[in-house]
């Protein structure tokens, strides 16, 4: 394997000399500078493919000793197995790419090689001098090897479907690196908004927080200091939803008044970049564009003269919570009942 690879060095190696020798005799010309280029891109990619793939079988050599059964690696509980897994897919991905380069630079090769042949036919003389006797001038340029990289050419589609097909294997359990990105995005979304402290002016809340905040309205509602407000105005709440630049919801909900200037509301909301609109006011809402709509409960403080204040949280996420608020004032038709 060491031999044929040497000896395709040096044929490859002869050909650059023979085209720098070109060079010194004639000058440089636009097409001997591409010639020059793709041997040297062509070399590169080669040497970059046979590294990948000897680390590559590295890799299923250690998977074989590690996951012996036929059970798809990437389902292991083993955390070492996926850890292998992975990288496995990552250097599949980097050989696909590699190798579709390498497939293109050769039929450049190929197609460049041919036409310089075509044009050394056309200008040699048509009647040669008969008081002398030449052998035929070897052709320039890259067709020598016209041949042997046409077999190339095919070998190498010939590994393109071997990792296209272990490749698809890999896709139907791995996540794509869209998903991955979304996933992650989605947990510095969730960093994110623990970091940010529980304030009247923090909109989107996480469970506890959505605990919290029905603890204070019950502390309000409790609070005899507070005035009484009208129980027959029901506050409308436009919603529109964005994603990716797009319009994908737009609808109008009543929330319902529940005393002392405080209004409830159980609304479903989809993914994107969410606006809200009530009264006056208007909040800006983001929720992860990899999630799916859910239902969230909107509390809103408006009292006279003063900042509104609105608070959303997930349904799920209060539910989850070891020791929820859910206060018996809540409407019936929110469908959250008290724990008993």
């Amino acid at each position: 394997m060491h031999k044929t690879r040497n000896k395709r060095f040096q044929t490859r190696l002869f050909g650059v000399l023979a085209a720098a020798l070109m060079v010194l005799n004639l000058g440089v010309t636009p097409s001997m500078a591409n010639a020059m280029d793709q041997t040297i891109s062509l070399e590169a990619l080669t040497e970059e493919r046979q590294t990948l793939a000897d680390e590559l079988l590295h890799y299923k050599k250690a998977l074989a000793l590690l996951h012996p059964d036929i059970s798809p690696a990437q389902d292991s509980e083993n955390p070492a197995v996926r850890t292998l897994a992975a990288e496995m897919d990552r250097i599949r991905q980097r050989l696909i790419k590699v190798t579709e380069q390498e497939v293109t630079l050769l039929q450049e090769q190929i197609i460049t090689a041919r036409g310089a042949s075509t044009a050394a036919s056309a200008s040699e003389p048509a009647i040669a001098e008969p008081s002398r006797e030449t052998k035929p001038t070897p052709p320039l340029g890259r067709d020598y090897s016209m041949e042997q990289e046409a077999r190339d050419v095919e070998r190498l589609r010939g590994l393109l479907s071997e990792f296209y097909t272990d490749q698809q294997e890999s896709l139907k359990v791995m996540p794509s690196e869209d998903e991955i990105s979304r996933r992650k995005a989605a947990q510095e979304d969730t960093r994110q908004l623990a970091l940010i402290p529980f304030n009247a002016d923090k909109v989107r809340l996480n469970g506890s927080e959505g605990s919290n905040a029905l603890s204070q309205i019950t502390r309000r509602l409790s609070d005899s200091n507070i005035p009484e407000s009208r129980r027959d105005i029901a506050p409308i709440c436009s919603i529109k939803t964005r994603l990716f630049g797009s319009l994908i919801g737009s609808e109008t909900r009543s929330m319902k008044p529940v005393g002392k200037h405080h209004y409830v509301a159980r609304i479903r909301m989809q993914p994107g970049d969410t606006t809200l609109r009530i009264f006056n006011h208007r909040w800006e809402i983001n929720l992860p564009s990899d999630g799916s709509s859910a239902e969230y409960l909107f509390t809103l403080y408006a009292p006279p003269a003063a900042t509104a204040e609105l608070h959303v949280f997930a349904v799920d996420d209060l539910l989850a919570e070891d020791t929820p608020h859910i206060p018996a004032w809540l409407p019936d038709e929110l469908g959250l009942k008290p724990r008993a």
